[in-house]
């Protein structure tokens, strides 16, 4: 890999998943996310984010989390979400780092006390981040129903974000769900990108790494958007191979062609 920084004259690898935050490319949707977080940052309750795998659900998150003031936010963040009923509990109150108990009703009452106390006496909202949330049954889902409710279901004293795969807006909708749903104040699909904002993001993480001319023409962009979908994590994947096909062939310009010698194999 390094071979391919010195063939296209980068200082690192243009779509390295550990990007800053700050450096994110300002998609639409990414934008859209980041003002729906916000508003449940400032009222405080429970949001849903979904959206197809690779779209940037835990990009948004991310960036969310690492915007919090540390002087005001607690957030805790777990992809666990294949936990029953008990488990889920028995996770959050670790996560939390609280003693264990042995009954869930136990759990539950001093979960609920830290989150109180956290916000009331050391002016600390706890944030709680479930990803992956669409593996969760319907079972963890009515715990964390249940947790919301403080003072006869008149004070939000911490927020609850569950994001997930496009499943879970539809689990959300059926009838069982129906108690849970109506708590939500906020929800948000994240769409793909469009093909401008495809052509804008690959070249944003190019002149990030670097590059001091343009790598991919604009037919070339294009046709990375035709076979992403305009998801991030595919076209990740699709400049990422277009740029290896591209230095084996002792090119230092990818057009469509090459781009689509990627997705047939070559």
């Amino acid at each position: 890999m390094n071979d391919l920084l010195t063939w296209f004259g980068l200082k690192r690898h243009p779509f390295d998943k550990q990007i800053k935050t700050s450096d994110l490319f300002g998609s639409e949707p990414l934008a859209e996310a980041a003002a729906r977080l916000d508003y449940v940052k400032q009222r405080g309750g429970t949001m849903l984010l979904t959206g197809d795998p690779g779209v940037g659900k835990t990009v948004a998150l991310r960036r969310f989390a690492d915007g919090l003031n540390d002087n005001l936010y607690r957030p805790i963040y777990t992809p666990l979400a294949t936990l029953n009923r008990f488990d889920i509990l028995r996770h959050l109150n670790q996560k939390l780092g609280l003693v264990n108990k042995g009954s869930k009703s136990a759990l539950y009452t001093q979960i609920q006390r830290e989150i109180l106390e956290s916000k009331d006496q050391r002016g600390k909202t706890v944030v709680f981040i479930i990803d992956e949330a669409q593996l969760l049954a319907t079972g963890p889902l009515h715990e964390l129903r249940l947790m919301t409710n403080f003072r006869m279901d008149s004070y939000e004293p911490f927020i609850l974000i569950m994001a997930g795969q496009s499943e879970l807006r539809r689990i959300m909708d059926f009838a069982v769900m129906e108690p849970l749903a109506q708590r939500l104040r906020m929800r948000y699909h994240m769409p793909a990108l469009e093909q401008e904002e495809t052509g804008g993001y690959v070249t944003h993480q190019l002149e990030l790494a670097g590059a001091a001319e343009p790598i991919f023409a604009p037919d070339a962009l294009a046709a990375v958007h035709e076979q992403s979908f305009g998801i991030p994590r595919r076209i990740d994947n699709t400049a990422t191979q277009a740029m290896l096909l591209a230095m084996c062939e002792h090119k230092r310009t990818i057009d469509a062609d090459m781009v689509l010698k990627v997705k047939t194999g070559g």
